[in-house]
């Protein structure tokens, strides 16, 4: 979900510079089925998609799952790398980890710089208002109005997206620690803006005063989410993408689902 301009400009620049040389060289491919181990990076800090478990500190959710599977099919073991959304790009061009795959949102801006996979999860960014202000705001159009602040997360997918459709609005970036939806609860913004899978396990539950606001929505805030991992190898890139169909089609992706949002009343 996250995206960090800085990253992005020093990824593209890399991938320059990097992209002949990787593309003669072997196929990660063959790099990871020789080392053994297939390296993920993960930022832990994403529920549902990638969280660290409270008593053992280790990672968790439905994107573990992903690379667990991923890595079995390889016939290799799993080594989860830590990541960060800041350097997420940066952390894959400098081989710290082979994909990552932490919730992350297909977007031009990093298609630029790096590679996706097949989509295989479909969230929507949508604003989080408090209930008691459903009258005065009851539409996107109400959002988008001078007076109004919008926060979100800095460096996001999210932040990108809310400033292409919210133009009269002011938008407030927030930086790690600082949540964009506690800026809302905190009265110095209106709305935040982010996933609606990550309101509807995670923020709604807890913050029960929070709501989505759907009425009105802008086109082109359905998203997708793949993983990221290096340009220029075509033989990576089609075995990915051939094992994401597979497990499109055996069932597997429609099994995580029912395990991690079941219950949030949305699809696939």
């Amino acid at each position: 979900m996250r995206l960090h301009r800085r990253d992005l400009f020093l990824a593209a620049l890399a991938t320059a510079l990097a992209g002949p040389v990787m593309a003669q060289g072997a196929s990660l491919l063959e790099k990871v089925r020789k080392a053994g181990v297939l390296r993920v990076g993960m930022t832990g800090d994403y529920f549902p998609y990638s969280f660290r478990d409270v008593k053992t500190g280790g990672f968790q959710g439905y994107e573990v799952q992903v690379a667990e599977r991923l890595a079995a099919d390889l016939g290799v073991k799993l080594q989860l790398v830590q990541a960060t959304w800041p350097t997420l790009v940066a952390g894959l061009m400098a081989r710290k980890y082979d994909i990552a795959a932490t919730g992350v949102t297909v977007t031009p801006e990093r298609a630029k710089a790096v590679a996706f996979t097949k989509a295989y999860l479909r969230p929507t960014f949508i604003p989080l208002i408090l209930k008691r202000d459903a009258e005065r705001f009851k539409s996107w159009d109400d959002l988008d109005q001078p007076g109004v602040t919008i926060s979100v997360q800095q460096g996001t997918a999210p932040e990108t997206m809310a400033r292409k459709v919210f133009t009269q609005a002011r938008i407030l970036s927030v930086a790690d620690p600082v949540i964009d939806f506690t800026e809302v609860l905190a009265g110095r913004a209106q709305a935040a803006f982010t996933d609606n899978l990550y309101f509807l396990t995670k923020i709604g539950r807890e913050y029960p005063q929070l709501t989505m606001l759907t009425q009105g929505a802008r086109p082109g805030t359905d998203t997708e989410n793949a993983m990221m991992t290096l340009p220029g190898d075509g033989e990576w890139m089609l075995w990915l993408n051939k094992w994401v169909d597979a497990r499109l089609a055996d069932g597997f992706f429609d099994g995580l689902f029912k395990t991690w949002f079941e219950g949030t009343g949305t699809a696939r």
